[in-house]
């Protein structure tokens, strides 16, 4: 049989659909035979003669298996037909609904039934009829039935007596983005896509992978969603913070108050784990759904916030042939595979990209740093800067700032919970400092000798959390190898690695031989650097992107060259490289080793990072 089909070949065995136990057209009367039109979603089509026949006492429309099961293929669903029964394969990608099945057929008339995944869904009449297109008979079916069987996958139609048209009521906004996106959202084919639309974030590609295969966060969901924070890579924020997603840009003054990235691989990692961690995990701290509408509510202000990162999606998805059909919908039951980052439980340690040695396969990714030196500053409160064994403990222990009236960070929960353990203050712990917790404060002042002034301040943080004797006096030149995203006084602050010390909130620190990688025209597409080797200035080492941090003795050119240091952040990587990619990538560095390598002048140039 001839198939002109405007979708392409399909794979099934047109022989299946011929079977003969069905009624021929020979009993019926067959009516307005015409070339009509089906189309899925816009993205594909066929073409399939149709024809008016009774079912019953009603005049309707009929339609080929053959071209059907071609389409429905389209969107994923495969099928097979035994000449009585035509079962759909149906993947989880859909929410399937057999409720309210039919039983068996009991009426000879209904000589055929629509099966979903081995379950009887609807039962029908079919008539064999000799397809116009070729020389053999084929089974047709009656449209109405299949668009009710179609319903309980989240497929309707709509048909106008020449164009019978299917589409998915699955959305962008119900996938589950703990599953990887479909193999088609390569590294490749996102760098295509974005370099397609002029976009600076092109050559990242990598790092989205990379944050999806190690953190379970779907990769597409992390493009489209740096799309819209950063304006396709070319807001202010993401140009110079490196912030790919607006993490802490509030809206009082986004400007200021967005975090500062030390690089975008880095920043794209740190979103994952923030996402993965948060919000996709059943039961963490923000989590409603693992979809992009149960994250709108604690993610965004903006009720239209998912809706518009599904947009997104959906144009990558068609960009690379697919569909939302093609992405895993939620259902309460999903069972991902757990990601590479907790594929130990969460309990084991080791090498992952950019965790820091030693600690939980979940844990933080960290930035390495090879050479950095710096200098300590002075603290209005401390002698000089406090240091801490882990980020977390500087963060909860260290003072930033006054707690008063109005208040509402961390610090104030930890203050309420010194409250109610010394005085009995019965407060909720909820890192609000309302009128309930000035009362309990002057309380407290009032039983200790302090002043009432409702402030709690340095000196009374001091009881909750004596510093002791870590303190790095201010003007100490110190070394710098790894960072951190952090919090301090309710707005993201990177935290520095001092060797021999600890932790240190970064305000205090003042780098002095880190520079930001700045390409010559940073909102174009030409955004990725390449490093080569000192000794061989044909081998490319790794690569770099517009703003990450490197180090450098000199940032001066010599000979069209300027020599950097800086750390690989994977085992087996350099920083944003896959192991093993590109050909001549050292193999078997651990986190942090330090590598010295050469960037052309004519491809960029550095920027102290102060």
């Amino acid at each position: 049989m001839k198939r002109a089909l405007a979708l392409g070949s399909i794979p099934a065995v047109a022989a299946m659909f011929l079977q003969t136990g069905v009624a021929h057209a020979a009993t019926q009367s067959i009516h307005n035979v015409a070339l009509k039109k089906i189309t899925y979603t816009g993205i594909a089509t066929s073409q399939a003669y149709s024809f008016a026949a009774y079912d019953g006492k009603y005049l309707t429309a009929y339609m080929p298996i053959w071209y059907v099961s071609g389409i429905l293929q389209k969107a994923g669903i495969a099928s097979t037909w035994n000449g009585k029964v035509w079962n759909l394969s149906v993947p989880n990608t859909f929410k399937l609904d057999v409720s309210h099945s039919p039983g068996p057929a009991t009426s000879p008339y209904n000589n055929t039934t629509i099966q979903m995944n081995g379950q009887s869904v609807q039962h029908m009449h079919s008539i064999a009829y000799k397809d116009p297109m070729g020389s053999s008979v084929t089974t047709y079916v009656p449209i109405w039935y299949i668009e009710q069987a179609l319903r309980r996958v989240g497929l309707q139609s709509t048909w106008d007596g020449k164009t019978w048209t299917i589409t998915s009521t699955q959305s962008f906004t119900n996938v589950d983005l703990r599953y990887n996106a479909p193999a088609n959202i390569s590294a490749a084919n996102i760098n295509q896509f974005l370099q397609s639309h002029g976009s600076p974030l092109a050559g990242l590609g990598q790092s989205f992978i990379d944050a999806q295969n190690l953190y379970g966060v779907d990769a597409n969901y992390l493009v489209s969603h740096s799309i819209l924070e950063s304006g396709w890579g070319k807001s202010q924020i993401s140009l110079v913070k490196n912030n790919l997603f607006g993490y802490g840009a509030y809206d009082a003054n986004p400007g200021n108050d967005a975090g500062l990235f030390p690089s975008n691989d880095y920043a794209i990692r740190f979103e994952a784990w923030v996402v993965r961690q948060n919000y996709l995990n059943p039961g963490s701290s923000h989590y409603v759904a693992p979809t992009l509408g149960g994250m709108n509510v604690n993610y965004a202000s903006d009720p239209n916030w998912a809706d518009s990162i599904g947009q997104i999606m959906a144009q990558i998805a068609a960009v690379n042939s697919g569909s939302v059909a093609n992405y895993v919908q939620y259902q309460g039951n999903n069972a991902p595979v757990l990601p590479v980052s907790t594929s130990s439980g969460g309990s084991s340690t080791g090498s992952i990209p950019g965790a820091s040695a030693g600690a939980p396969l979940d844990a933080e990714p960290v930035f390495y740093l090879a050479g950095a030196q710096a200098v300590t500053q002075p603290n209005a409160n401390y002698t000089g800067v406090p240091y801490y064994p882990d980020m977390a403990t500087g963060m909860q222990q260290m003072f930033f700032a006054p707690l008063q009236l109005g208040s509402a960070n961390s610090g104030v929960a930890e203050m309420q919970r010194y409250l109610n353990q010394q005085i009995a203050a019965n407060l909720p712990v909820d890192g609000q400092f309302g009128p309930l917790t000035l009362a309990a404060v002057k309380q407290f002042q009032q039983l200790h000798g302090f002043p009432q002034t409702g402030i709690w301040d340095y000196t009374l943080w001091q009881l909750i959390y004596p510093t002791g004797a870590n303190i790095i006096p201010s003007g100490t030149s110190v070394a710098v190898d790894q960072i951190m995203q952090g919090m301090a006084n309710g707005y993201v602050v990177a935290w520095y690695h001092i060797p021999n010390y600890g932790w240190v909130d970064s305000q205090y620190v003042q780098l002095n031989n880190v520079y930001r990688v700045a390409v010559p025209n940073p909102t174009g597409t030409s955004t990725t650097v390449n490093v080569y080797d000192p000794n061989n200035p044909t081998r490319v080492l790794t690569t770099l992107h517009n703003g990450d941090f490197v180090v450098t003795a000199d940032p001066n050119p010599v000979n069209g060259q300027i020599t950097i240091q800086l750390a690989s952040q994977a085992q087996g990587a350099a920083p944003g490289v896959t192991p093993g990619q590109p050909a001549g990538q050292p193999t078997g560095v651990a986190p942090g080793q330090a590598m010295a390598g050469v960037i052309q002048q004519a491809d960029a140039t550095l920027v102290q990072q102060p």
